[in-house]
């Protein structure tokens, strides 16, 4: 019913936006004329100010049914899903797991994302490639953003003491 209720607001939403880009579609000129037109009559809203207010109720939306943002809870574990893999790389902000058996998985990594070695707080670039990796994730949107990285040492690396 959650899921239902969020892709109807969702829908909704998308609607009211492509209604919107449809009216941004008039040149420039055009809307000015419109808006200095004395015989113009003014009723109800604009809607460049309605899809601002639509995105509100949208993040509310999902927050509601567990779909939190970063301003909502991304970083909130109680909901976070989990994922193992070994570490194949970093980029752009992310880092890559190879699953054995299913596709690669890509994780937007945050200020705000736990990264741990051996049980050591450290940062990203601390891991390295070949880690097993444990992660916990939240969903932004469609972007899964991490919360937790758990990585193991590969066997044979060492450790450096800093």
């Amino acid at each position: 019913m959650k899921k239902l209720l969020a892709a109807m607001v969702l829908t909704l939403s998308t609607a009211a936006l492509a209604q919107a880009d449809t009216t941004q579609q008039n040149t420039q000129a055009q809307e000015e004329q419109k808006r200095n037109d004395p015989a113009r009559v003014k009723t109800g809203m604009d809607a460049t100010e309605v899809a601002p207010a639509i995105k509100d109720k949208v993040d509310d939306a999902r927050a509601a049914v567990g779909l939190d943002t970063a301003k909502d809870g991304t970083f909130k574990t109680d909901k976070a899903f989990s994922i193992d893999g070994t570490l194949k790389g970093e980029a752009m902000g992310g880092i890559t797991l190879a699953r054995q058996g299913l596709p690669d998985a890509d994780l937007d990594v945050r200020d705000q994302t736990k990264v741990m070695l051996d049980g050591k707080k450290v940062e990203l670039k601390a891991i390295p490639e070949g880690a097993q990796v444990r992660a916990k994730f939240q969903l932004e949107g469609e972007q899964p953003v991490a919360v937790e990285i758990n990585a193991k040492s590969p066997k044979g690396t060492k450790k450096t003491t800093k």
